[in-house]
């Protein structure tokens, strides 16, 4: 080999020498970039053996293969006992999926709440989005939405009745209610104290008299006004609640006990009979059974009874009325919670007088009222008292109360002021809810739908309750189960749930008697099973690189040897030249 063919050579050698050597440290940082893959597929595994999943065990049989999810706690069934089992945030508002969040929108709860219970319009129009949402079928909208709004569900409340209801209309109202009729002057009374007990209908120009009237004196013509006999004493409840029906009662002795605490004209008033058939048509339509209407109806009921008992005061009863100083027996508002009205002398023939002027004056209040004509420093049976009533007022005060009640807050004008009451008293200081021809009343309508239908209906009520309670937050993820117990797990989220009492109350998954947290052997298998594929991964590498390894390693030895021999050869034709060149 020649010098110059040896240099070559020698180079050649050395640079593939040099390229062995840097793929061989290239393939040992492989190695350990491996060994720490391995070390980490390692940890990774070990850390997966202590991996838990929520599951919801009902029964307490010890099952675990019903996984916690969003669609158990928020879908009626025997799983909840038929009552939303609320995920929560920490302000404690309701987190709803996107479908829920969608109808709560559009029943116009605000997402931090209301702080009270809204109208049932409000509820309808939740229950109306749930079903074009597709959260429940139109089957069941259309029967939850024939079932009484419970406001009590899920605050202290029970199950819905099982009756179905329907809105009507002021003069609906009016032509259900003419299916119960009342007789006014069916009353038994002191015919000694009390002379007359009739109805009077203004508008129609009629009245009804009671029989143990005597035909002395009829109070036909009063104020000018003719009324006839009406030949039927039965009168339909709806007629009283659109017209003008006024009950007058009149009566004189010597001590004027007419108007006195019992037996007298206002006794033969409160103690008509037609409060009771007036109070049970209207509870018949309005009380749905449940316990909120229940109360309602209850409440007005105390109201009316209140309006139209005796509340004279006999021991308050007299006081120096005249400027002689003529002692009078009078009764003032404060004595019998209404509005008196006097007149003097002790002329019989004013007699009808009084009775027509408190006839009169009855349209302008709602209550007792009442007109006495007393003899001037006298107290024989010249005076005379009549107490009236406008049986019209008081139906529609009635109404007013239940309808104030169930709706639960009093409705306002753009003023500020109640758009309905009705207050004992003139009758420009009430405003009737019978007044207001857009305003829909619920009542019963005789049918009944299934206990499962009930219990969902009471589950979307609990729901709406809450939501409006207590304010909602949407989380289009927590449909997903690993996402949500994952929420739970790290206190992101709480449980609220309905205890014995009826309330709800917000707790830690942990401490739900249903929710247990257990090993979640499938994702330890999943993990168990990466474990050994992604290290046999790492093992088939890593013997690939000892290969390649040590073939560079073979190699490099075998170009060391080379480059030994091919470095003595050009150091002995060097020694040759200089040897040749010497001599």
């Amino acid at each position: 080999m020649g010098l110059a063919a040896g240099q070559a050579r020698l180079l050649t050698i050395t640079g593939r020498k040099s390229d062995c050597e840097y793929e061989s440290m290239r393939l040992s940082h492989q190695k350990l970039a491996l060994s720490r893959q391995l070390t980490d597929l390692s940890n990774e595994y070990q850390n997966s053996l202590d991996q838990t999943k929520l599951i919801y065990d009902y029964y307490g049989t010890g099952d675990e293969s019903n996984p916690l999810s969003y669609g158990i706690l928020m879908t009626p069934s025997t799983l909840n006992n038929y009552m939303p089992v609320l995920v929560t945030d920490p302000k404690g508002r309701a987190t709803l999926n996107s479908k829920y969040a969608a109808a709560a929108e559009a029943a116009g709860i605000p997402q931090e709440g209301l702080g009270s219970l809204p109208s049932e319009n409000m509820r309808n129009k939740f229950i109306e989005a749930l079903g074009g949402q597709g959260v429940i079928s139109d089957k069941l909208m259309n029967t939850i939405l024939g079932l009484p709004y419970n406001q009590a569900a899920g605050l202290g409340g029970g199950t819905t009745v099982a009756v179905q209801t329907k809105n009507v209309k002021y003069n609906e109202l009016a032509e259900l209610l003419n299916g119960y009729t009342v007789n006014p002057t069916d009353t038994v009374y002191d015919s000694e104290i009390t002379r007359g007990l009739n109805l009077y209908n203004t508008a129609g120009k009629e009245y009804y008299r009671n029989p143990a009237n005597s035909d002395d004196g009829k109070w036909d013509n009063l104020n000018g006004i003719q009324y006839t006999e009406a030949t039927n004493g039965q009168v339909g409840l709806g007629d009283i609640l659109t017209g003008n029906y006024v009950l007058v009662a009149y009566g004189q002795d010597e001590k004027n006990s007419a108007f006195g605490a019992t037996g007298g004209a206002i006794d033969a008033i409160v103690n008509s009979s037609a409060w009771e058939d007036m109070f049970d048509a209207v509870d018949d339509l309005l009380d749905l059974g449940d316990s909120y209407t229940k109360a309602a109806v209850e409440y007005a009921r105390n109201q009316i009874s209140y309006m139209v008992s005796n509340q004279c005061d006999t021991s308050k009863g007299k006081g120096d009325m005249g400027s002689k100083g003529d002692k009078r027996q009078y009764y003032n508002d404060e004595d019998l919670k209404n509005f008196a009205y006097r007149t003097g002398g002790a002329d019989q023939e004013k007699d009808r007088n009084v009775v027509g002027q408190a006839l009169a004056k009855a349209d302008d209040y709602v209550g007792l009222v009442c007109r006495f004509n007393c003899g001037k420093g006298k107290d024989d049976d010249s005076d005379i008292t009549a107490i009236s009533v406008n049986m019209s007022n008081v139906l529609r005060a009635y109404i007013t109360y239940v309808e104030d009640y169930i709706n639960g807050v009093s409705k306002t004008d753009a003023s500020g002021n109640d758009l309905y009451s009705a207050n004992i008293g003139r009758k420009e200081e009430s405003s009737f809810v019978t007044n207001d021809n857009s305003y829909l009343y619920t009542i019963k309508t005789g049918s009944t739908v299934s206990s499962d239908d009930c219990a969902q209906a009471t589950f979307y009520d609990a729901l709406f309750n809450q939501i409006c309670q207590n304010g909602w937050t949407e989380n289009a993820r927590i449909d997903d189960n690993d996402y949500m117990q994952e929420m739970l797990k790290s206190g992101m989220l709480y449980v609220s749930k309905v205890n014995d009492d009826g309330y709800y109350y917000q707790g830690n998954y942990a401490t739900d008697s249903y929710i247990k947290e257990v090993s979640d052997d499938t994702k330890i298998a999943q993990a168990e099973a990466k474990y050994n594929t992604e290290k046999s991964k790492l093992n088939s590498k890593e013997e690939t690189l000892d290969l390649k390894m040590k073939n560079l390693d073979t190699e490099i030895s075998s170009l060391t040897t080379e480059y030994d021999t091919v470095k003595n050869t050009i150091a002995k034709n060097i020694e040759k030249s200089f040897k040749r060149y010497n001599a």
